[in-house]
């Protein structure tokens, strides 16, 4: 199964041992956006990518690829497409 953005975030950021509260500091947004994040009800925003990626010490590219798989999933699912298909 494909993993979902959210999911992503979360294993991520629990691996490095960083608190949503201090993720939210060093990407200067809310914690209850991270928390719509992880929880797949959100997803980020152009400007939030690249300090998702400095906080949890990944490439941007990682987390763009989260972000691609998460709406490739989406429209899969909307259109009923089968995902190997």
């Amino acid at each position: 199964m494909t993993a979902l953005f959210g999911t992503h975030l979360r294993e991520s950021r629990k691996k490095q041992r960083i608190t949503a509260e201090m993720l939210a500091q060093d990407c200067g947004v809310s914690r209850s956006y991270i928390t719509l994040m992880e929880n797949n009800k959100r997803l980020p925003g152009k400007k939030i990518i690249p300090k998702i990626a400095v906080a949890l010490n990944l490439k941007t590219s990682t987390i763009l690829n989260w972000y691609l798989e998460h709406i490739r999933y989406q429209l899969q699912k909307d259109l009923k497409i089968h995902p190997d298909a």
